[in-house]
């Protein structure tokens, strides 16, 4: 029985193309060269690609930037991967978007790629490669990270730091390659006004095909600093008009009330606080700077805080689905870690605050690439669930804070764009692909 097959056996509620999308962030797609074909049109992946050795260099080189994006015909969008054991491959189609996915022989449906950005291949006023600023997008979500150096990483103890970083985070390891061309300093509130500057003139194109602004960056220790770094952003982005022409949303820790208040009054619309984690124990486990530092019972609390000042559904925390099951500590059950993460959206959703879920990749260690086999039927259960509640309660997704097409590795906005109760919201039900 081929996955797609199973998947559909097994997840009868779920949309096809929605089990499909998850099938390929779980199984990637084999090299096909029609990737290579695509490097000219198709927005990059931030991670190289090493050719196989029984393929010729292209263009000189062997490690390629290949298409980042798969984009549906209803706009599903998937994030690409290469895994060679993959039952999926994208091809060459006569179909106007220009591609299509097949499993083994069988073709499933039509695709394409992501398009490649303008600002992507232009220099700011001062010469700098956009690229290089601090920004990256996936589909309509532009995201703004000016202090990529978590503090979580470094901190400061007896004669010596501490890491006390997420155990499955690379994402805010302190790298003198990203933090110098930006001028960040660790714990040091102010980000450069030129840095910040430059970013601004990226979101400030006519054309960059996105709808939502989200500011992120690394952890600080003082959450009362990190929330005026973010006003100090927040602001300059005022200036600018951003907050007029975007969903600007802010992507920090649990920063006090204050500093949200004023972010409001700037125009920022919307936060998302990620717990990333819901069980208490393993939350200690996995997020032990979050734990130690800031707290659960805080980051609960600046939630809560945060619909009072944005409103409901304008919040967000983002969850790793199956973080729970990977190291020393872990839950010994599949079922305690679906168990957990479903109260999780039990308990938040009837607040307005949306639980996220990304499917967990393990990109550390000797088995880096590799995902346990409970991982897509995990994904698949979770997001059934999740659905349910956010129907039963009548709270879908925001579709300006967090679209489809800004939706790469997670499912929600997929379900919700799919199920007639939220028609309106969407404005048309979710339609597989032909």
């Amino acid at each position: 029985m081929s996955m797609l097959d199973r998947l559909a056996e097994s997840y009868p509620q779920t949309p096809a193309v929605v089990r499909l999308k998850a099938a390929i962030l779980f199984a990637g797609v084999r090299f096909d060269p029609c990737l290579l074909d695509a490097t000219d049109t198709a927005f990059p992946n931030y991670m190289p690609y090493q050719l196989p050795a029984d393929l010729p260099p292209f263009r000189g080189s062997r490690r390629i930037h290949l298409p980042y994006l798969l984009r549906m015909e209803d706009d599903t969008q998937v994030r690409l991967r290469i895994k060679d054991d993959s039952p999926f491959v994208v091809r060459t189609d006569a179909h106007p978007l220009g591609y299509a996915i097949y499993e083994g022989d069988r073709r499933i449906c039509a695709t394409r790629f992501e398009e490649k950005q303008p600002w992507t291949s232009t220099l700011t006023a001062d010469g700098t490669p956009m690229r290089a600023t601090g920004l990256s997008q996936h589909g309509d979500m532009l995201v703004m990270n000016v202090a990529p150096g978590c503090e979580y990483f470094v901190v400061p103890g007896e004669g010596k730091t501490r890491n006390l970083s997420c155990t499955f985070c690379l994402y805010g390891l302190p790298d003198k390659q990203r933090m110098d061309p930006l001028g960040q300093e660790l714990y040091v509130i102010d980000v450069p006004r030129p840095t910040i500057g430059r970013v601004i003139e990226a979101c400030d194109l006519p054309s960059t095909d996105a709808r939502t602004l989200y500011m992120v960056g690394g952890s600080m220790l003082d959450m009362a600093a990190e929330g005026e770094r973010f006003v100090r952003i927040a602001e300059q982005l005022a200036e600018a008009g951003l907050t007029d022409r975007y969903y600007v949303a802010c992507g920090s820790g649990a920063i006090p009330r204050e500093h949200m208040r004023r972010m409001k009054d700037l125009g920022v619309r919307g936060a998302c606080f990620n717990l990333e984690v819901w069980d208490p124990q393993q939350f200690a486990r996995i997020c032990p700077g979050k734990a130690s530092i800031v707290g659960r019972e805080r980051w609960l609390e600046a939630l809560e805080e945060a619909v009072d000042v944005f409103g409901p559904n304008n919040v967000m925390s983002a969850f790793v689905g199956g973080a729970e099951l990977e190291g020393e500590g872990a839950f010994d059950d599949p079922q305690q870690a679906l168990d957990a993460a479903i109260e999780s959206g039990e308990v938040l959703v009837p607040k307005g605050i949306q639980t996220v879920y990304s499917l967990f990749w393990k990109m550390t260690g000797k088995h880096r690439g590799e995902e346990p086999i409970y991982t897509l039927d995990f994904f698949l259960r979770l997001n059934e669930q999740l659905a349910a509640i956010r129907r039963r309660e009548k709270r879908p997704v925001n579709p300006e804070f967090f679209s489809k097409r800004a939706a790469y590795m997670q499912l929600e906005p997929d379900y919700d764009a799919a199920d007639p109760a939220f028609a309106a919201v969407f404005g048309r039900a979710g339609a597989a692909a032909d």
